[in-house]
């Protein structure tokens, strides 16, 4: 008779632990993921986000459209995002990936020497060469870049210290 109790009351507790399990990854898909989309609807030029696993690494996937304030958006997704990476969803094209990848050297050789105001000034005239509009803002810890050219718009955040809280931007898939 007491191992009949020991068992059954083992079996309950496994079940309760499971269910217990169970109802923290729905919580953890349904709500959170819920509130992540809505809160981030609210910042100006983003479509959606949402937390994805790549590569067995869990990002979230920032869907853009005609960002206007690159800086501001991405200190407000790093609150949203907490610990995990964002990787940008942008409508680049060939052009302006070629023309980032010009200003490379120029970027790398401004985080590397700290002359940024004159790290800004080849980037300007590589885009106006281009016939490329450049936003170009700054901060302790990122360079945030926004290129336009008609429909299209590159993303892109250049952490200056590696701390590996933006992934390199990707296009996106299809047009919304």
């Amino acid at each position: 008779m007491g191992k009949q109790r020991i068992m059954l009351i083992s079996l309950v507790g496994f079940l309760i632990f499971g269910l217990l399990l169970g109802a923290k990854v729905v919580y953890q898909k349904k709500w959170i993921d819920v509130t992540i989309i809505s809160q981030s609807q609210q910042i100006p030029g983003v479509v959606s986000a949402k937390i994805l696993k790549n590569n067995g690494q869990s990002e979230m996937d920032v869907v853009t459209n005609h960002m206007t304030n690159l800086r501001q958006a991405s200190l407000a997704l790093e609150k949203l995002a907490g610990e995990l990476p964002i990787r940008y969803l942008d409508r680049n094209n060939d052009t302006l990936n070629k023309l980032f990848g010009q200003m490379q050297f120029a970027f790398q050789e401004g985080i590397a020497r700290g002359n940024f105001t004159e790290m800004a000034q080849n980037v300007r005239t590589l885009a106006e060469k281009a016939g490329v509009q450049l936003e170009l803002e700054i901060d302790n810890n990122a360079i945030y870049v926004i290129l336009n050219q008609g429909d299209a718009q590159l993303l892109e955040v250049i952490e200056r210290h590696g701390q590996v809280k933006y992934l390199p931007t990707e296009k996106q898939e299809d047009f919304l």
